[in-house]
């Protein structure tokens, strides 16, 4: 099983996060389009659509998606053959790209390419830039609508309202949403939490994680923010080791790791070793695979045992009981290529050893366009951006493929909400798996109940 921010996106970010550390910033500026109706004529609506190629990453993930232009075509198919959007067919604009720092089309290139030579309305799809400018140049600079994943919510809080938006949830979403169901749950109680991050990740820690814990009325302790550079972890060490002695004279027996990189083995390893009985908090999927990792070597106390993380309902879960958008996701594709999709558990093998996720592409590219659609529709006849931002303002609850609770309203623009507690136990399965704590719940907090 895999959970609902997935592993597979996870692992992609942990590869280009690596590479990034040695690539030069993207430092160029591009001249804004004026015009904000670009794209949309009375028949028709431009999209850029984003896709990855898989090619250029195949020695970092053991993945693929298949023929991910086939299958977004199809779904936009579907949806000109059913009305298109209040009559207007989505003319698709397909870019190709590969998400490593210094590859080419890089993300500022593609941006230009979509913005200003093929004036799109819209970019969907996973447009990975690390450094965030090549989302911010579809939507702060050419005010150019961007639905996608991988968004951190500074990119998103400096974009203008409604305009970059993801199905998913931020990280620092998923940290506030993990703070409130420990806290809700009773787990803070009489518990001292310290919380590790690293560079990349220290404003979340410092304006979500900590003010989250201690409005939760949560004793913290010292704060660790390790300096981490490329694959080299002994200053990274030497401080963790420095904190532990500290952590110990504060009664710290809970420590929040704060994000993919301090979550590594070699940090959890030392931190249980030293505090045998901390419990360690998690806010990041990847734990999972380290350790999955440290089960498979036969580490032994498993350092990660009984770790608690959130995280909504598995692919596994979302498959066997899937939303009417979900499955009528599936129906199209399937109708169109006369097959069947196989489910998570039931993916294949191609011959070059990679797994194919069908199923993944499937979702990804009907949630992006499904929650465009829906979005256009309710906007009306004149569809402009101004417009958008109004609308997705005061949109309220959302059905998106594939979660339970989703919501969009001004200020939030991360749409799911479905979060549950989960713990990491050993005994399920071969390698350890989630165990579930708690039922998948709506985090939002009920923020956009009103809007609508």
């Amino acid at each position: 099983m895999e959970t609902t921010r997935t592993i597979r996106r996870s692992t992609l970010a942990v590869c280009v996060v690596t590479l990034l550390l040695a690539a030069l910033t993207f430092g160029a500026t591009r001249r804004a389009t004026t015009d904000t109706t670009q794209g949309v004529t009375k028949d028709s609506i431009k999209v850029g659509i984003a896709l990855i190629d898989f090619s250029a990453i195949k020695d970092f993930v053991d993945y693929k998606f298949g023929d991910t232009r086939k299958i977004a075509q199809i779904v936009v198919d579907d949806i000109n053959k059913n009305g298109g959007v209040d009559g207007r067919k989505i003319i698709p604009v397909f870019k190709e790209y590969p998400p490593i720092p210094g590859g080419k089309p890089d993300p500022l290139s593609l941006c230009t390419a979509w913005a200003e030579d093929d004036k799109v309305f819209a970019v969907l799809g996973t447009f990975i830039d690390f450094t965030g400018q090549g989302q911010l140049c579809l939507t702060k600079e050419h005010k150019v609508i961007h639905i996608g994943h991988e968004l951190d919510q500074p990119w998103i809080d400096e974009a203008p309202g409604g305009l970059m938006l993801t199905p998913d949830a931020t990280k620092e979403g998923v940290s506030a949403a993990l703070v409130n169901l420990l806290s809700s749950t009773g787990r803070l109680k009489g518990k001292t939490v310290a919380v590790v991050g690293d560079k990349n990740n220290e404003a979340r820690v410092n304006d979500v994680i900590v003010p989250a814990l201690k409005k939760a009325k949560a004793k913290t302790g010292s704060t660790a923010i390790l300096n981490i550079t490329g694959t080299d972890t002994t200053a990274a060490q030497a401080q963790v080791d420095s904190f532990i002695e500290k952590w110990k004279t504060e009664d710290v027996n809970t420590v929040f790791l704060a994000g993919n990189l301090v979550s590594a083995k070699q940090f959890a390893e030392t931190i249980k070793a030293a505090m045998p009985k901390v419990l360690l908090v998690t806010d990041t999927d990847t734990s999972l695979s380290q350790a999955r990792d440290e089960q498979r070597a036969g580490k032994s106390p498993n350092p990660y045992e009984g770790m608690l993380s959130g995280t909504g309902l598995t692919q596994s879960e979302r498959w066997a009981n899937k939303n009417p958008l979900l499955q009528q996701c599936v129906d199209i594709y399937e109708k169109a290529t006369n097959t069947t999709v196989p489910g998570p558990d039931e993916r294949k093998i191609d011959t070059d050893g990679k797994t194919v996720e069908t199923d993944q592409a499937i979702t990804d590219f009907c949630g992006e366009l499904f929650m465009f659609r829906d979005i256009a529709k309710k906007v009306g006849p004149d569809l402009t951006v101004a417009n958008w931002q109004k609308t997705v303002d005061k949109f309220g609850p959302i059905q998106v493929v594939p979660d339970k609770f989703s919501s969009l309203c001004k200020d939030k623009y991360a749409a799911e909400d479905s979060f549950r507690l989960v713990s990491y136990d050993s005994s399920i399965g071969a390698e350890g798996n989630w165990k579930m704590l708690t039922p998948v719940k709506d985090a939002s907090g009920g923020k956009c109940a009103k809007a609508s």
